[in-house]
């Protein structure tokens, strides 16, 4: 008994000094003793404590903590904060009364704090502003549980922990996932259903948490308010009947109400995640004023499009009350997506990350693979390059053809289609295009606009748009014609419409195609140059390296930069053939002559100066090829991708003892790569020489290039091969079959090995 004794919340801050995994564990059998009054007056400081309100926005490390940096936490914080987890249980234990949590509105982003403040929010904030009676202002959100801490979760995305914590940076990658990311997939898979006979868990929750709402005609989404009156809007919700129908969802929504069981009382959590998801991520701040996103927060924002296209798609099969969300779901998200957008690719560096951006836009565009029968490229997949999508260039009839069902979401999100290929166009010439990641980037882009039959509907559209917006009309071109002007009035400020398949547009296309032309021949060239370097360097090699070399898999860095590099000219081919189709453009004739005689005049600039940065979008390709020379191995051997040949466990684990052998003996280790006598020769055969690192930093939505100086260090990677590790088998056998002691044949490799070293050595 003294546990309950005990100030519970002092126990509660010393619970918040613990590690993460003894925390967990501590705060899971606090949940379970703890009465339901003792949990209300901690629940506020644990979930300020989960995401760092108050404390610099790194809280427990969601969006920090990787399954690579740390497997243990990882596991231990996704299982605690997973749909049915302890957290959630909590949520969902404390909805059993009328518990209200007061929300400050300076915790929400300055765009959704101010149409909250001014009164122009939707119907579904009107159960959860708190009104100063006296000044008629909102001062607070009165939330329930669930509510409360799903606000503060999404929130969380928005803080740019890549700016305070350089080490998060460091996991805000394709290949490295972080828990915030997974748990994000999770629950809106799990709250925003794309099964329409799915049903969302736990069910016996109180019905009394949102109370029945009169079925009335659905109101505007943005209902437009003067802000210098505040009008307290009337207790109406999105779950209403549309219009008087003998539908199946209208049938149940009617028999519902007659049994005094609202279908809110069973959906109000979707049209929670639905409303603080769209409304706080797709209306962030992402002006000059304010700090570049990061790459992780644009990857859940593609997963809440993706899951949003998802839950939408299933409307004409389902006949329960959630019906109603699934019709509003896209036209929520369709209000904010454009600025959205637009802001993030006119800030964003130009560069590889961009992909990240691009994929985002590409899946809003692309409902149709969002159908919840039918296979995708999951959620998991990142929004890289590859998810779901061949980077090889492939016979384009295989491809389906987009069903003309989305016919209408193409007519009525036209804009978000043709204006940000018209805005992104110009980045793309910039591109450099001799860069793999650059190349699958038009690639992507290529493909999704040359699917079958998807720019005969667009340029459908596209005509229907300009003519009914009439050729008399003083707004011309206006993109607020097509649109009620309720829906859409300071959503696009475009005073003009700048058409896809216009005169203008065929011009920028021409211009990027001889670009990527151009980049295309010097690419040819390099490969070339490449194959020549190698075959001229294995020559000059002895008998002896030439074996070790295949033995330990020992690829050279011109060796790695032409698998890569080789895949550039037929990918460039398939994408400047497509656009040439697409816009019917002719394919410019382009010679390595001409060009060398047309780019001598410029080739005195170097994007490689005094400064720390690197502005690529003042660069031709041609100048950064004649560049190329000025740039060393940039990444260290032992830190390149695991490859297929590599044991990947064997690799981390040697890795770990490399560094640390680096660290402890690394002056030592330096004085013997220096010494010029035998030993020295020795040395130098063993270790990885010195060399320079160098790496972009992108945390100042700029791209620095950053130089890091390695000294002669240990690196016992190789030893991770299957190469290596099938000819110490092999030794081992034939000392078991000789002698009956396996040991031996190990001793016998390894004298072997120290002749070929020293032989090197002396005559190398």
């Amino acid at each position: 008994m003294a546990f309950y004794n005990e100030n519970l919340g002092n126990r509660i801050m010393e619970l918040m000094s613990y590690p993460i995994p003894d925390r967990c564990v501590e705060l899971t059998q606090l949940f379970e003793r703890c009465s339901l009054r003792e949990l209300q007056d901690v629940f506020p400081t644990i979930v300020q404590s989960v995401f760092g309100i108050g404390s610099g926005g790194l809280g427990w490390g969601l969006r920090a903590t990787t399954k690579e940096n740390s497997p243990m936490c990882f596991d231990i914080l996704h299982e605690f904060f997973s749909p049915m987890g302890p957290m959630l249980r909590l949520c969902y234990r404390l909805l059993n009364e009328a518990i209200k949590f007061e929300f400050n509105l300076d915790l929400l982003p300055h765009k959704v704090s101010e149409m909250i403040q001014s009164g122009q929010y939707s119907l579904f904030y009107a159960d959860l502003v708190n009104i100063d009676p006296f000044r008629r202002q909102v001062t607070s959100l009165l939330l329930n549980a669930f509510d409360y801490y799903m606000l503060h979760y999404v929130i969380h995305a928005t803080f740019p922990l890549h700016k305070m914590y350089p080490a998060a940076l460091q996991v805000h990658n394709e290949r490295m996932k972080t828990v915030y990311f997974f748990l994000t997939a999770e629950y809106l898979c799990t709250l925003l259903p794309g099964n329409p006979d799915a049903i969302v868990f736990p069910t016996n929750i109180c019905t009394s948490v949102k109370a029945p709402q009169p079925l009335q005609p659905v109101q505007p989404l943005q209902p437009q308010r003067s802000p210098k009156y505040l009008k307290i809007p009337s207790n109406t919700s999105l779950f209403q009947a549309d219009s008087p129908s003998t539908s199946a969802a209208a049938a149940a929504a009617v028999q519902a109400a007659r049994n005094c069981e609202s279908p809110r009382t069973h959906c109000w959590r979707t049209e929670s995640v639905l409303h603080f998801f769209i409304d706080t991520w797709l209306r962030y701040d992402i002006d000059e004023a304010r700090d570049l996103p990061s790459s992780e927060f644009i990857r859940v924002v593609r997963i809440l499009v993706k899951q949003v296209h998802t839950f939408a798609n299933s409307t004409h099969l389902d006949h329960t009350p959630m019906v109603m969300l699934r019709k509003l779901a896209n036209p929520m998200m369709k209000t904010r997506i454009y600025p959205f957008l637009k802001s993030i690719i006119g800030r964003w560096p130009l560069d590889s990350s961009l992909s990240v951006v691009l994929e985002l836009w590409l899946s809003y565009i692309q409902p149709w693979r969002y159908l919840f029968d039918a296979p995708s490229a999951g959620y998991y997949g990142g929004s890289g390059v590859n998810a779901g999508n061949s980077v090889a260039p492939g016979p384009s009839g295989n491809e389906v053809a987009v069903s003309q069902r989305f016919s209408t979401f193409i007519a009525e999100n036209l804009v978000i289609y043709t204006q940000i290929f018209v805005y992104i166009l110009p980045r793309f010439e910039r591109l450099d295009f001799t860069t793999f990641r650059n190349v699958i980037m038009l690639h992507r882009l290529v493909k999704v606009f040359s699917q079958p039959n998807l720019p005969a509907m667009l340029c459908q559209a596209e005509q229907a748009y300009i003519c009914q917006l009439g050729t008399d009309s003083p707004r011309k071109h206006s993109v607020y014609a097509r649109q009620g002007k309720n829906e859409w009035d300071g959503i696009f400020h475009e005073e003009s419409y700048t058409p896809l398949f216009g005169p203008a547009v065929k011009c920028e296309i021409e211009q990027v195609i001889k670009t990527v032309c151009i980049s295309r021949l010097y690419v040819l060239q390099e490969i070339d140059s490449i194959r020549r370097d190698i075959v001229e360097q294995r020559k000059a090699h002895s008998f002896l390296r030439k074996i070790f070399a295949s033995i330990f898999a020992d690829v050279s860095p011109a060796e790695l930069k032409l698998q890569e590099i080789v895949k550039i000219p037929d990918v460039l081919d398939l994408a400047v053939r497509s656009l040439s189709n697409m816009f019917d453009v002719r394919l410019p004739e382009i010679t390595l002559e001409q060009i060398h005689d047309r780019s001598s005049p410029q080739l005195n600039i170097s994007a490689y100066d005094s400064s720390d940065y690197l502005d690529i979008s003042k660069i031709s390709p041609i100048q950064m090829q004649n560049n190329l020379a000025n740039l060393s191995a940039t990444i260290d051997p032992a830190t390149v991708p695991i490859k297929d040949y590599e044991v990947k466990f064997l690799v981390r684990f040697l890795h770990k003892i490399s560094c640390r052998l680096n660290e402890t003996f690394g002056n030592e280790i330096q004085a013997l790569w220096c010494r010029s006598d035998f030993v020295g020769k020795i040395a130098r055969q063993l270790l990885y020489p010195p060399m320079t690192q160098q790496w972009f930093d992108k945390s100042r939505g700029v791209s620095e290039l950053c130089e890091e100086r390695l000294p002669a260090r240990i690196c016992l990677r190789p030893l991770a091969s299957y190469q290596v590790l099938g000819l110490i088998t092999f030794a081992m056998l034939i000392g078991y079959s000789l002698w009956r002691a396996p040991i031996f044949g190990l001793f016998i490799f390894i004298l072997l090995f120290s002749i070929y070293i020293t032989i090197l050595a002396l005559f190398v």
